[in-house]
């Protein structure tokens, strides 16, 4: 018997089980209608168990196609992907070399579906990077900001703008209670700030026809450094030193979020004592994170390097590949050439755990193609767009070393 057919057996049962207990009323129940109600009963309890078996075995069932689905969908998701990624980045290179007027239909179409994924105006003429074009951009960012290397990365498929909060949980301590004490009360102080997404332009690269045409140029890697290399330093410029001003188009920057700083006795020089100072005027729990360092430019390493301590040993100790990365006073640090030179007023060092700077940045970059505008010189265009942000969320969490003079 189907399950169906079951199903439909015991809602009969059922019934006739009902409408008996609804004729007896509040009678007396004969010998006869017990038997027969016994006995639709135990049939009805035979069926359930019938349907309870026929359940199961479906339920197994489907749960074995389910499986087999989701690994097929899985499984051709990501065979789907490559080739679509692959095409993408064929059907890319051909319109930077070419052009919209070259394409096929088809790989128009493709285009498109790039555009698409744009939350952005719907610019004539841009259309959003493919993902192998956007990871060698990035990829090739680092060499630019060496903040952003330790930072928490924050990677949003849109720009809208989040409210975040910030704090400074050190002055927080648990206390002590006696059995059957009333637990005291303290507000956690949150302040909020905005974090955007600032629209940074590589400005316009101009490209002579001559290489376009060439095919034995990589024109992705060819544009991704050339991007990278301006996005690159505009980016790592507006996260050290920012606009101050903290809006989704004017990004505060490391130099005014970071609040807490030591001083130097002097307007243009540092000693050992007062790195250490500053290392120390950080939380143990914060000197224990794995993002823990120091942050200076090269022209302060440079002096540190050659720097001692009061016995005599040097400050700064090379890296060991694999076992030790280079360190200032057992620190290991960051170079990041948008920091300032040590002078007066001037945050020259940055030391804590750099964990708690948060740099956003929306997952898609746009690329424009300019024919037109450079026509006499044989030359086309291209211009990219990328957005980005950053925040300190634990204003506890990083301080800086700022030169005597001015206040910081």
């Amino acid at each position: 018997m189907k399950l169906h057919e079951l199903k439909q057996k015991r809602n009969t049962i059922a019934a006739d089980m009902r409408a008996l207990h609804d004729k007896i009323g509040d009678e007396a129940w004969t010998d006869e209608q017990r038997t027969s109600w016994n006995k639709a009963k135990d049939e009805l309890a035979k069926i359930d168990e019938q349907i309870a078996r026929e359940e199961e075995l479906r339920k197994q069932d489907q749960a074995y196609v389910d499986d087999q689905e989701q690994e097929q969908r899985d499984n051709q998701k990501k065979d789907g992907e490559g080739q679509n990624d692959e095409q993408r980045g064929q059907i890319f290179d051909k319109w930077m070399r070419h052009g919209a007027g070259e394409l096929t239909s088809e790989e128009r179409k493709a285009l498109r579906e790039l555009r698409a994924q744009s939350v952005g105006a719907d610019e004539k003429g841009g259309y959003t990077v493919p993902t192998t074009f956007l990871a060698k951009v990035v990829e090739q960012m680092k060499a630019y900001g060496g903040i952003a290397s330790v930072a928490q990365i924050l990677a949003t498929s849109d720009g809208r703008t989040m409210e975040w909060a910030t704090a400074d949980g050190t002055n927080e301590f648990g206390v002590l209670l006696g059995e059957n004490e009333e637990a005291g009360e303290e507000d956690t102080e949150f302040g909020m700030d905005s974090l955007g997404a600032l629209k940074m332009t590589s400005k316009i690269i101009r490209v002579s026809n001559e290489l376009l045409q060439d095919s034995a140029i990589d024109m992705e890697a060819y544009l991704a450094r050339r991007i990278a290399e301006r996005i690159g330093r505009g980016e790592a410029r507006y996260i050290i030193q920012g606009t101050g001003t903290g809006t989704p188009k004017q990004p505060k920057g490391l130099a005014t979020s970071v609040t807490g700083t030591t001083s130097t006795a002097a307007a243009t020089a540092v000693t050992w004592k007062e790195i250490l100072e500053l290392k120390h005027s950080l939380d143990p729990a914060y000197r224990n994170g794995p993002k823990f360092r120091l942050a200076f430019n090269d022209s302060t390493l440079k002096l540190i390097s050659g720097m001692e301590d009061a016995k005599g040993r040097p400050l700064w100790l090379p890296d060991i590949v694999g076992v030790a990365p280079a360190s200032v006073l057992n620190v290991p640090y960051v170079i990041d050439q948008e920091i300032d030179d040590i002078g007066a007023g001037k945050k020259f060092m940055y030391c804590g755990d750099f964990n708690r700077f948060i740099i956003r940045r929306v997952n898609y970059m746009t690329l424009k193609r300019l024919v037109e505008r450079y026509v006499e010189y044989d030359q086309t265009g291209f211009v990219a767009f990328h957005r980005f942000d950053c925040i300190l969320e634990d204003t506890s969490a990083i301080k800086a070393l700022v030169g005597k003079g001015a206040a910081a």
